[in-house]
């Protein structure tokens, strides 16, 4: 019987995602204008949305006349989404390069018949209704958790928000992240479920941290339905697709599972975790060039760190098992 290549396997680590309020301690601007796609013509007044790595509204603003928008600070990672009636909507993701200075222009495309959206929406007016003290309170708590990791100080101040504004689902989020930074699973799990009931389930961000919890204490069935509402909300979330593909990994999906976690891929390419999932996906399925391609790009963005050395260890195990597997044996498959 022909030897079978050697099934290597090693424990996917869940890393927690890049910090979903920023990385760079600098203030980073960003500015640039919104355009019709197509005619290149500027956009005046449409309304700009800024959002955290996490998806949580920080700021907005306006387009001038002339189509040009800026913000002061971003903080790290972001989401601009854009918004103007008879345009379709936009939301882009934002990765600051350093400079001080990132410049970004939004095209927005014309809208087809009656999918225009609409001049004031749900998501809109909550925000205009947000009081300016429960915003204070909620960014206030965003900078315990960024500037000096104090989620215990962060908890009090989202209380104090929701204290001034009941229905501040973004507050319950952040608050069940805090949470879950402490080990406090039942307290965290309590505030993004009302997150999730507050928003009406058309926020994506509390579905997809009760998902990440759900996922690492093994519920993945229960972490799916999440994460597909998630997803269909925002297609353009790389950690929604992240968890899918693990919540679908842990139910021995594993065909499922590598589409997902290829579409995480596709949408933020520079995070080595997506390759540690990729790696252990294509082992499971057999696809060992694959495997060896994403050990690859694994120590390429990582090649030092407490992972590092092993998936060295791992790369070379199963580069000799291919390397030595007799020419009568069952080939891998392809990519």
């Amino acid at each position: 019987m022909p030897r079978r290549y050697s099934r290597v396997w090693f424990s996917l680590v869940l890393l927690a995602p890049t910090s979903c309020f920023g990385q760079f301690p600098l203030k980073q601007a960003l500015s640039g204008y919104v355009r019709e796609a197509g005619s290149g013509h500027v956009i005046g007044e449409a309304r700009i949305q800024l959002q955290n790595a996490m998806g949580t509204p920080i700021a907005f603003a306006y387009s001038d006349r002339n189509g040009t928008y800026e913000f002061d600070d971003i903080g790290g990672d972001c989401y601009v989404s854009v918004q103007h009636e008879g345009y379709e909507s936009v939301r882009e993701f934002v990765r600051p390069d350093g400079s001080g200075h990132v410049y970004k222009d939004i095209l927005l495309r014309v809208a087809n018949g009656g999918s225009a959206p609409k001049s004031v929406n749900p998501v809109s007016e909550h925000q205009l209704s947000i009081p300016p003290e429960a915003r204070e309170s909620f960014d206030k708590g965003v900078k315990l958790v960024v500037e000096k990791s104090n989620y215990r100080g962060a908890v009090a101040q989202f209380e104090h928000a929701i204290a001034k504004y009941p229905s501040y689902y973004e507050a319950y989020a952040a608050m069940g992240l805090a949470e879950s930074k402490m080990g406090n699973a039942e307290a965290a799990e309590t505030a993004l479920r009302k997150s999730i009931a507050l928003s009406a389930e058309k926020y994506p961000q509390p579905m997809i941290d009760l998902a990440s919890m759900l996922n690492s204490q093994k519920h993945f069935s229960d972490a799916e339905p999440l994460l597909r509402k998630a997803i269909a909300l925002d297609a353009s979330s790389w950690r929604g697709q992240f968890e899918l593909s693990v919540a679908l990994r842990g139910q021995n999906r594993f065909s499922d599972a590598l589409t997902t976690a290829a579409a995480s891929r596709d949408l933020k390419p520079d995070d080595p975790q997506i390759y540690l999932l990729l790696y252990n996906l294509h082992i499971q399925t057999d696809d060992f060039p694959a495997a060896l391609r994403d050990a690859d790009a694994y120590l390429k963005l990582a090649p030092t760190g407490p992972m590092s050395d092993r998936v060295r260890k791992m790369r070379e195990q199963v580069q000799k098992d291919v390397r030595g597997a007799p020419n009568n044996s069952p080939q891998p498959p392809g990519n």
